[in-house]
């Protein structure tokens, strides 16, 4: 959420004194049972999603938090060229407004709002145009839902119907600038994906679309789920869709399959530690915002992210307001290694001497190849292990982040074999991605004192490529450690229930290779799956043989041909499958 030209103090309070009694929403239970979380959830399958990690890109908002007032024009343009010349060669190739839009009112035939304020000199165009120049892309926020009382008070026809705007509007409104459109009404469609449409038209790459909630607590589930369906639609390929502000009921179901990130977590606002780790710790609300600082945020949507699913948001980066470097660190480390949007809200005159913190190429190096680790534990009371994550590279290679959000010295360690599955916990080499240093091979595991608010990511090179299922992207399916002798931290179950799992592995060069597959089945019949390389159903099904009891493991091997570089390995349940199997790991030979 960000914050309109209202007195801050007041929305603050609104945002957290939700009306429960009128609310047509119905809200559904996600049940948490030990093996993992238990849930059918259908992703959005875009080129955004299949990266599998957000944007880097500067936002508007510190300014306008801060002073409470729309960012100036000049100071918006002398942004850009501090980003341009500071940040563009690291990656960060996108700009984005942010709210306090009430008074963008300037709008053109067709009802559109056509820049960020009133009082600014050009359009959305002109500065598509202008970053276009220094090879970086525009971001607009706005919500396409919304229509301006200028467009209400014009009342002009909807772009490519003869119903006129005032038709269209519902009976609550946003606030007095802004109306709601309501889906149901005769021209909302075309309202609603022509605006998408004129953004993408005026060169915009990446849309945020924001108070979600608010819509949904005010015209229900039903309508909402069809707006964001028109808004996927219209946006189709060309238009990043950053979802904000969501309830995310049933475990973000409806904005799964509709949008490419989700807000995870409450808003930065002040920054600090609070907003970090610390503000309303431990606890999860039924609707938005369901975690109130990030770390929370990322351990309780963590299943749900990855490439192929949904790219979680942790909001915005604010570092001159963390105490020192150590938490600054932190802060970039968690949004990197989560697979989070890199966002960037600091400014040319905030920034003081932090730049360095966001230049971190190797940690840059894991969102530009789409690495999201995910926790060892979903628990948050499990303090120790739910601040260790871990994720694997397409090569094979682990990266580790270890996090101590408490306010004491704590220890965190990692087992190689029993945690991440490395045979005989044998490395090739451990290297620490803030030193730049590499540490060497090491046997068995890593540990590491921290001080209160520091981490530390580590980089592990094995000498193979064998890739542990619960830290890939489950679909549908979710991590289970229920019974025994598995490899690593668990492995991956519910593809009964039309699941798949997908894992990207990074191969050298074009060839025949053997993929071996790790399964469990005591089902009591021969269960069968479906595989898919780079999207291609290969010819022979899985038949995964029945084995004597659920705590025994079996091993098919397929052969496959595969190109170098990276190859999306899909394993899931199609019509003619039962889906009666778990899958511990895949190994590429």
């Amino acid at each position: 959420m960000t914050i309109l030209n209202v007195e801050k103090r007041l929305i603050k309070l609104k945002i957290n004194n939700f009306n429960h009694m009128n609310r047509r929403i119905i809200i559904l239970v996600l049940a948490i049972f030990a093996g993992g979380a238990v849930c059918t959830l259908q992703a959005r399958d875009s080129p955004f999603t299949r990266k599998g990690t957000g944007p880097r890109y500067w936002i508007a908002y510190e300014y306008c938090w801060v002073t409470n007032t729309p960012i100036p024009e000049d100071r918006w343009k002398a942004n850009i060229d501090w980003v341009s010349m500071n940040f563009k060669s690291y990656g960060y190739d996108m700009i984005c407004n942010d709210g306090w839009i009430e008074a963008a009112q300037t709008i053109n035939k067709d009802g559109y709002i056509t820049k960020y304020n009133d009082e600014w000199q050009h359009g959305f165009s002109y500065w598509a145009d202008y970053l276009s120049q220094k090879e970086m892309k525009l971001g607009v926020y706005y919500n396409p839902l919304w229509m301006t009382k200028a467009a209400f008070q014009q009342n002009g026809n909807v772009k490519g119907t003869t119903i006129h705007t005032r038709e269209i509007v519902g009976d609550i409104s946003f606030n007095a600038p802004l109306y709601w459109i309501d889906v149901d009404k005769p021209g909302a469609k075309e309202w609603i994906q022509g605006y998408v449409t004129y953004f993408i038209e005026t060169g915009a790459k990446y849309l945020r679309v924001d108070f979600l909630e608010n819509y949904e607590k005010n015209y229900g589930t039903a309508k909402y789920i069809k707006a964001l369906q028109w808004i996927k639609e219209a946006a189709g390929n060309d238009l990043f869709l950053s979802l904000v502000m969501p309830n995310c009921f049933d475990h973000g179901r409806n904005e799964l399959k509709y949008g490419d990130m989700i807000r995870i977590d409450d808003d930065c606002f002040d920054g600090g530690w609070e907003f970090v780790s610390n503000r309303r710790r431990g606890e999860q609300k039924p609707l938005w915002p369901q975690y109130a600082n990030a770390f929370d945020g990322f351990i309780g949507f963590a299943d749900i992210g990855g490439r192929g699913q949904m790219i979680l948001d942790g909001d915005f980066m604010r570092l001159n307001t963390m105490a020192n470097d150590k938490e600054r660190k932190f802060l970039f480390s968690l949004m990197v290694i989560t697979g989070s949007a890199l966002a960037i809200a600091d400014q040319f005159d905030t920034i003081e001497k932090s730049a360095w913190i966001y230049q971190n190429a190797e940690l840059l190096e894991l969102n530009e190849n789409g690495f999201v680790a995910k926790p060892l534990s979903y628990d948050h009371k499990d303090i120790e292990k739910s601040s260790i994550w871990a994720g694997q590279l397409p090569n094979g290679d682990w990266v580790v982040g270890l996090f101590n959000r408490e306010e004491t010295t704590q220890i965190r360690r990692i087992d190689f074999e029993k945690e991440l599955g490395i045979e005989g916990g044998i490395t090739k080499n451990v290297r620490c991605l803030w030193q730049h240093t590499d540490l060497g091979t090491m046997t068995g595991g890593y540990s590491v004192e921290l001080e209160p608010h520091e981490c530390q990511i580590i980089k592990i090179e094995t000498p193979y490529r064998k890739y542990e299922t619960e830290f890939a992207s489950m679909i549908n399916t979710h991590k289970s450690s229920l019974n025994f002798r598995y490899s690593g931290n668990g492995y991956v179950s519910g593809f009964d229930k039309g699941g798949s799992l997908l894992t990207a592995v990074e191969i050298p060069e074009d060839g025949m290779y053997q993929l071996q597959i790790r399964y469990g089945n005591s089902s009591g019949a021969t269960a069968t799956g479906s595989l898919y390389i780079n999207d291609q159903k290969h010819a022979q099904q899985l038949r995964m043989l029945n084995l004597k009891n659920k705590n025994e493991w079996g091993d098919l091997t397929v052969n496959i041909s595969i190109k170098s570089g990276i190859n999306y390995i899909n394993i899931q349940k199609d019509a003619q499958d039962n889906g009666l199997f778990s899958i511990d790991f895949i190994q590429i030979q």
